[in-house]
Order: C-alpha cells, then structure tokens, then sequence
C-alpha cells in the first residue's frame, strides 16, 4: 500500500487531551475540506508517495511508540493497512480527522475535529457514527458563533480551542464553559504554538 505523505516529524503532541505527550507524527497529504483558518494548508497537496515500510523505516529512527496520524485529511486515504502494521508492531496509535470520511480501523485514541464546512456533507459536520468510536472531539472556535455549532449529544470529551490562540477568543470560551460547567468540555490552547516547539 502507497501513501502520500506529506511529512513525517516527532514532537510532542501540542493539542487535546494527550498534550505534552511526544510522538511521531505522520501528517497525509490531501484534505477535502477549505477551512480558511488551517495552518497546515501545505498538507493539502505536494506530498510524497510512499510505502508502509518506507514509513514505518523512518518512523523507527525515533526513540517512541506513540504515533499520531493527521493531515491534511488523513481518511481521504485507506489507513487500515498503515495501521494494523503499526500495531503489529506495538505502537500506539492515535489520528485526527475532521469526521466527514467514516473508516473503522482499530485505533487507541481518535481525535474528531468538525468543521463548519463539514455542514456541507453531515448535518452536524461530522459523521454520526464517530459519536460512539471517537475518544475526544476538537472543536476550532474562531468566534462566539462557532460555539453554537458544538454537537451537544457528544458524550466524550470536548475541546474548544481558540484559533491562534486567541486570548479574546479564549475568554469567550470561558465564560461559555462557565455557563455550561456541568458538560464534559475542556478549553485547550495549542501547547506547540505557546512554546514554540515545532
């Protein structure tokens, strides 16, 4: 199996509720959704094509087993080849997505960011079934309005970031979380940008 790869590094997670842990990441090229306020927008083409080994190989170079798969879009491509040599291997093994692309693959922590323009394919941005696979929910808020558009069936966690790190944007989300304080939702900066840790 060939991915297009737009990038492989290792860091420490910088978003959501595994922040500060370190991983090597595998960012996929390709992404189906225009959100304007994306800061990997050079993930949405350009890639590299390359085979698990090839992956897997350079990822091996790196003194961790925790593996984060995001993009661009990761789902735009067939993950469960990527993965299941991943954990045959004994990796564990997390991913982003924005939820618009359904792939069941056995993961140990999935990330669910919904977008705005996801309303254009599931009416809440997402598809429904990651309500009972995904482990945490990421939403981006650029503003007070975004905060309506939070599904409010999600039973696991919720994070509300602010875009940039906003600071004006983050006091409106605590005073949203200050009215809302009996939901299981959580206000995260991005922990990479603050420090400046790639």
């Amino acid at each position: 199996m060939v991915y297009n790869v737009s990038e492989i590094f290792y860091s420490i997670q910088g978003e959501g509720l595994l922040q500060g842990l370190p991983m090597v990441f595998i960012r996929l090229a390709g992404c189906n959704l225009r959100c304007p306020f994306c800061d990997t927008k050079y993930a949405f083409k350009n890639g590299e094509k390359k085979e698990v080994k090839e992956i897997l190989k350079e990822i091996r170079q790196y003194p961790c087993k925790k593996v984060c798969i995001t993009g661009g879009e990761p789902f735009l491509q067939n993950l469960f080849p990527l993965v299941k040599t991943l954990k045959d291997k004994k990796y564990y093994l997390t991913a982003e997505t924005n939820g618009t692309l359904w792939q069941k693959i056995p993961l140990d922590w999935l990330t669910v960011s919904p977008k705005t323009d996801g309303k254009k394919i599931h009416p809440q941005g997402y598809d429904k079934r990651f309500l009972n696979t995904a482990s945490e929910f990421k939403y981006v808020i650029t503003g007070r309005q975004d905060l309506s558009f939070i599904d409010r069936r999600i039973r696991k966690p919720v994070v509300l970031q602010p875009v940039d790190n906003n600071i004006e944007i983050a006091g409106e989300i605590v005073m949203f979380l200050k009215k809302n304080s009996g939901r299981n939702w959580y206000l995260r900066l991005q922990m990479h940008k603050v420090t400046g840790i790639r």
